[in-house]
């Protein structure tokens, strides 16, 4: 039997106060697969991708991680295989390029060696190599993070998630404090490197074009429910006026 890469299965979640963040949500994704969740702030997003993380606990519901259930106990095997990109980044600002995308494979590096900041040369040159994959190879890779762009800075984030080879990336709002353009560039980016190294993605996001554009598949949430669950190409002005009214 095949089973789907995530399994979320009548997930719901309530904070105090009996707010209602997630409400009996049902999704499958599979291997290589690109998703956009659209929706307005609050609706359910970031929660959602904070319960795959293992960030906010579960309330009802289970997730399966190619059949492992979160509740068994395998986070290691769980979260070695899950990356994720920020929306603020999440970089050492004062570290260089290379050093934060060498953190993104931090689980697979002995601990004496991160103490000593004695990174293996495979881990070196995986690193490099990811840099010239995410563009920055006109760039000195002892740079520190701070003197970046914050597309620059992006791309340094999505290098991280690359050099663990995850099966999938979590992106929670991985292009709100970029212009247009450079939003542009760095889904495309996250797109064809996702790709290109067979890894799924799950990835929140405010633009409809951009989503369009993006993904697959959208997933349109609201107020903690999945309105629609259907291929790109196939969502109608319908869709988005149910999900913005």
């Amino acid at each position: 039997m095949v089973y789907p890469l995530l399994k979320i299965e009548s997930v719901s979640k309530i904070y105090p106060g009996n707010v209602l963040a997630l409400n009996n949500v049902n999704i499958n994704i599979d291997d290589n697969e690109i998703i956009a969740i659209l929706g307005s702030s609050g609706s359910g997003k970031s929660t959602l991708i904070r319960t795959i993380l293992g960030l906010t606990a579960l309330n009802y519901g289970n997730i399966f991680f190619r059949n492992n259930n979160y509740k068994d106990k395998n986070y290691k095997m769980i979260r070695n295989s899950v990356a994720t990109i920020y929306q603020n980044f999440n970089l050492v600002t004062r570290s260089s390029i290379i050093k934060n995308i060498i953190l993104g494979d931090i689980a697979k590096v002995s601990s004496w060696r991160v103490l000593f900041n004695l990174w293996p040369k495979e881990t070196i040159n995986k690193a490099i190599d990811i840099i010239e994959e995410v563009g920055l190879n006109n760039i000195d890779c002892n740079k520190r993070v701070e003197n970046l762009s914050g597309g620059q800075q992006q791309r340094v984030g999505i290098a991280r998630a690359l050099i663990s080879a995850p099966d999938i990336i979590l992106a929670d709002e991985p292009v709100s404090n970029l212009d247009p353009q450079t939003a542009r560039d760095i889904l495309r980016l996250i797109r064809e490197t996702a790709k290109k190294n067979k890894i799924s993605v799950l990835c929140s996001l405010h633009q409809v074009d951009f989503a369009k554009n993006f993904a697959d598949r959208i997933i349109g949430m609201k107020e903690g429910n999945i309105l629609f669950d259907k291929p790109a190409k196939k969502i109608l002005k319908f869709d988005l006026n149910k999900l913005y009214k």
